[in-house]
Protein backbone atom coordinates (compact mmCIF):
# COMPACT_ATOMS: atom_id res chain seq x y z
CA UNK A 1 0.00 0.00 0.00
CA UNK A 2 1.33 3.46 -1.00
CA UNK A 3 2.11 5.79 1.88
CA UNK A 4 -0.05 8.89 2.33
CA UNK A 5 1.96 12.02 1.37
CA UNK A 6 0.68 15.03 3.35
CA UNK A 7 3.03 17.46 1.59
CA UNK A 8 1.73 16.53 -1.88
CA UNK A 9 -1.86 16.76 -0.71
CA UNK A 10 -1.36 20.25 0.73
CA UNK A 11 0.36 21.45 -2.43
CA UNK A 12 -2.42 20.08 -4.65
CA UNK A 13 -5.09 21.69 -2.46
CA UNK A 14 -3.34 25.06 -2.67
CA UNK A 15 -3.14 24.87 -6.46
CA UNK A 16 -6.82 23.99 -6.77
CA UNK A 17 -7.83 26.82 -4.42
CA UNK A 18 -5.75 29.28 -6.44
CA UNK A 19 -7.35 28.12 -9.67
CA UNK A 20 -10.86 28.53 -8.22
CA UNK A 21 -10.02 32.04 -6.98
CA UNK A 22 -8.63 33.06 -10.40
CA UNK A 23 -11.66 31.81 -12.31
CA UNK A 24 -14.01 33.47 -9.81
CA UNK A 25 -12.20 36.80 -10.15
CA UNK A 26 -12.39 36.67 -13.94
CA UNK A 27 -16.12 36.04 -13.84
CA UNK A 28 -16.75 38.96 -11.46
CA UNK A 29 -14.77 41.35 -13.65
CA UNK A 30 -17.28 40.96 -16.47
CA UNK A 31 -20.47 41.05 -14.42
CA UNK A 32 -22.22 43.41 -12.06
CA UNK A 33 -23.23 42.84 -8.47
CA UNK A 34 -26.62 41.62 -9.60
CA UNK A 35 -25.20 39.47 -12.37
CA UNK A 36 -26.32 41.74 -15.22
CA UNK A 37 -23.38 42.44 -17.53
CA UNK A 38 -25.40 45.06 -19.41
CA UNK A 39 -26.37 47.19 -16.40
CA UNK A 40 -25.96 50.80 -17.62
CA UNK A 41 -25.42 52.15 -14.10
CA UNK A 42 -22.01 50.56 -13.58
CA UNK A 43 -18.65 50.36 -15.28
CA UNK A 44 -18.43 47.79 -18.04
CA UNK A 45 -15.33 45.90 -19.18
CA UNK A 46 -14.87 45.50 -22.92
CA UNK A 47 -13.36 42.43 -24.54
CA UNK A 48 -9.88 44.01 -24.58
CA UNK A 49 -10.10 44.97 -20.88
CA UNK A 50 -10.75 48.66 -21.63
CA UNK A 51 -12.96 50.29 -19.02
CA UNK A 52 -16.17 51.71 -20.46
CA UNK A 53 -18.01 54.12 -18.16
CA UNK A 54 -21.78 53.93 -17.91
CA UNK A 55 -23.58 56.43 -20.15
CA UNK A 56 -25.60 57.56 -17.14
CA UNK A 57 -22.38 58.99 -15.66
CA UNK A 58 -21.56 61.09 -18.74
CA UNK A 59 -22.70 64.57 -19.77
CA UNK A 60 -23.12 64.31 -23.56
CA UNK A 61 -21.97 67.00 -25.98
CA UNK A 62 -23.71 67.86 -29.25
CA UNK A 63 -21.95 66.69 -32.42
CA UNK A 64 -20.72 69.48 -34.67
CA UNK A 65 -19.17 69.91 -38.14
CA UNK A 66 -20.56 66.59 -39.41
CA UNK A 67 -17.60 64.67 -38.03
CA UNK A 68 -17.38 60.88 -38.06
CA UNK A 69 -16.92 58.96 -34.85
CA UNK A 70 -13.43 58.01 -36.02
CA UNK A 71 -12.55 61.70 -36.34
CA UNK A 72 -13.95 62.41 -32.87
CA UNK A 73 -11.83 59.57 -31.44
CA UNK A 74 -8.67 60.90 -33.11
CA UNK A 75 -9.32 64.51 -32.06
CA UNK A 76 -9.79 63.46 -28.41
CA UNK A 77 -7.12 60.73 -28.30
CA UNK A 78 -9.85 58.29 -27.27
CA UNK A 79 -10.35 54.62 -28.09
CA UNK A 80 -12.68 54.20 -31.06
CA UNK A 81 -13.80 50.89 -29.58
CA UNK A 82 -15.00 52.62 -26.41
CA UNK A 83 -16.67 55.43 -28.36
CA UNK A 84 -18.59 52.90 -30.43
CA UNK A 85 -19.83 51.15 -27.30
CA UNK A 86 -20.93 54.43 -25.72
CA UNK A 87 -22.67 55.67 -28.87
CA UNK A 88 -24.86 52.73 -29.90
CA UNK A 89 -22.21 51.21 -32.19
CA UNK A 90 -22.87 53.76 -34.92
CA UNK A 91 -20.84 53.41 -38.10
CA UNK A 92 -17.52 55.13 -37.28
CA UNK A 93 -17.01 56.37 -40.85
CA UNK A 94 -20.40 57.98 -41.54
CA UNK A 95 -20.71 61.72 -40.71
CA UNK A 96 -22.77 62.28 -37.56
CA UNK A 97 -25.72 64.65 -37.89
CA UNK A 98 -25.05 67.97 -36.15
CA UNK A 99 -26.71 68.16 -32.76
CA UNK A 100 -26.55 64.40 -32.12
CA UNK A 101 -25.61 63.73 -28.45
CA UNK A 102 -22.13 62.23 -28.22
CA UNK A 103 -20.89 60.38 -25.15
CA UNK A 104 -17.16 60.79 -24.53
CA UNK A 105 -15.49 58.77 -21.75
CA UNK A 106 -13.49 61.75 -20.48
CA UNK A 107 -16.78 63.49 -19.65
CA UNK A 108 -17.67 60.82 -17.12
CA UNK A 109 -17.60 61.72 -13.43
CA UNK A 110 -15.75 58.41 -13.00
CA UNK A 111 -12.80 59.78 -14.99
CA UNK A 112 -12.14 63.07 -13.19
CA UNK A 113 -8.58 64.25 -13.76
CA UNK A 114 -6.58 67.00 -12.12
CA UNK A 115 -6.74 69.21 -15.21
CA UNK A 116 -10.52 68.86 -15.25
CA UNK A 117 -10.68 70.98 -12.10
CA UNK A 118 -10.13 74.71 -12.12
CA UNK A 119 -6.63 75.44 -10.77
CA UNK A 120 -6.65 77.76 -7.77
CA UNK A 121 -4.81 80.56 -9.58
CA UNK A 122 -7.36 80.52 -12.40
CA UNK A 123 -10.25 80.40 -9.96
CA UNK A 124 -8.95 83.52 -8.20
CA UNK A 125 -8.48 85.39 -11.48
CA UNK A 126 -11.50 84.29 -13.51
CA UNK A 127 -14.11 83.13 -10.99
CA UNK A 128 -13.76 84.91 -7.66
CA UNK A 129 -15.06 88.25 -8.98
CA UNK A 130 -18.31 86.65 -10.17
CA UNK A 131 -21.41 86.59 -8.01
CA UNK A 132 -22.36 83.20 -6.50
CA UNK A 133 -25.22 82.91 -9.04
CA UNK A 134 -22.87 83.56 -11.95
CA UNK A 135 -20.27 81.12 -10.61
CA UNK A 136 -22.95 78.42 -10.40
CA UNK A 137 -24.14 79.24 -13.93
CA UNK A 138 -20.58 79.13 -15.27
CA UNK A 139 -19.91 75.76 -13.64
CA UNK A 140 -23.24 74.46 -14.93
CA UNK A 141 -22.41 75.44 -18.53
CA UNK A 142 -18.94 73.91 -18.25
CA UNK A 143 -20.47 70.59 -17.19
CA UNK A 144 -23.06 70.64 -19.97
CA UNK A 145 -20.54 71.61 -22.65
CA UNK A 146 -17.58 69.40 -21.79
CA UNK A 147 -18.07 67.62 -18.49
CA UNK A 148 -15.61 70.16 -17.06
CA UNK A 149 -12.68 69.07 -19.24
CA UNK A 150 -10.18 71.55 -20.67
CA UNK A 151 -9.12 69.10 -23.40
CA UNK A 152 -12.30 67.93 -25.16
CA UNK A 153 -12.40 68.72 -28.88
CA UNK A 154 -15.65 68.58 -30.85
CA UNK A 155 -15.17 69.65 -34.44
CA UNK A 156 -14.33 73.36 -34.54
CA UNK A 157 -14.89 73.92 -30.81
CA UNK A 158 -12.56 73.06 -27.95
CA UNK A 159 -12.17 72.81 -24.24
CA UNK A 160 -14.08 73.37 -21.05
CA UNK A 161 -16.53 75.87 -22.55
CA UNK A 162 -16.52 74.44 -26.09
CA UNK A 163 -15.31 77.69 -27.59
CA UNK A 164 -14.65 78.17 -31.30
CA UNK A 165 -11.01 77.58 -32.15
CA UNK A 166 -11.11 80.95 -33.88
CA UNK A 167 -11.92 82.64 -30.59
CA UNK A 168 -8.96 80.97 -28.90
CA UNK A 169 -6.47 82.10 -31.58
CA UNK A 170 -4.32 79.00 -31.24
CA UNK A 171 -3.89 79.30 -27.46
CA UNK A 172 -5.63 76.24 -25.95
CA UNK A 173 -4.35 76.78 -22.42
CA UNK A 174 -6.83 76.64 -19.52
CA UNK A 175 -6.02 80.28 -18.71
CA UNK A 176 -6.94 81.44 -22.21
CA UNK A 177 -10.10 79.33 -22.17
CA UNK A 178 -11.21 80.94 -18.91
CA UNK A 179 -10.33 84.43 -20.10
CA UNK A 180 -11.98 84.00 -23.51
CA UNK A 181 -15.11 82.39 -22.05
CA UNK A 182 -15.63 85.30 -19.65
CA UNK A 183 -15.16 87.84 -22.43
CA UNK A 184 -17.47 85.96 -24.80
CA UNK A 185 -20.26 85.62 -22.24
CA UNK A 186 -20.00 89.23 -21.06
CA UNK A 187 -20.09 90.52 -24.63
CA UNK A 188 -22.92 88.28 -25.87
CA UNK A 189 -25.12 87.79 -22.80
CA UNK A 190 -23.97 90.23 -20.15
CA UNK A 191 -23.65 87.50 -17.52
CA UNK A 192 -23.27 83.76 -17.04
CA UNK A 193 -26.76 83.65 -15.59
CA UNK A 194 -28.16 85.02 -18.86
CA UNK A 195 -25.97 82.61 -20.84
CA UNK A 196 -27.40 79.68 -18.88
CA UNK A 197 -30.92 80.95 -19.47
CA UNK A 198 -30.21 81.06 -23.22
CA UNK A 199 -28.63 77.58 -23.09
CA UNK A 200 -31.75 76.14 -21.45
CA UNK A 201 -33.89 77.57 -24.25
CA UNK A 202 -31.64 76.60 -27.18
CA UNK A 203 -29.27 73.84 -25.93
CA UNK A 204 -26.24 75.99 -26.76
CA UNK A 205 -24.93 79.41 -25.80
Amino acid sequence: MKKFNKKSLLLSSALIAGLIFTVSSQVKADTTDNGDANDTNVLQISHNNAVVPARASISPVASRDNQTLRQVAAANNTSLDILEKLNDNINPDIPIKNGTPLYLPQNSNMFVQENDRVPHSLYVKYWSHLSPANRRAKAWIAQRESGGSYTVRNGSVYGRYQLSLGYLHGDLSPANQERTANRYVKSRYGSWVNAKRFWLAHNWY
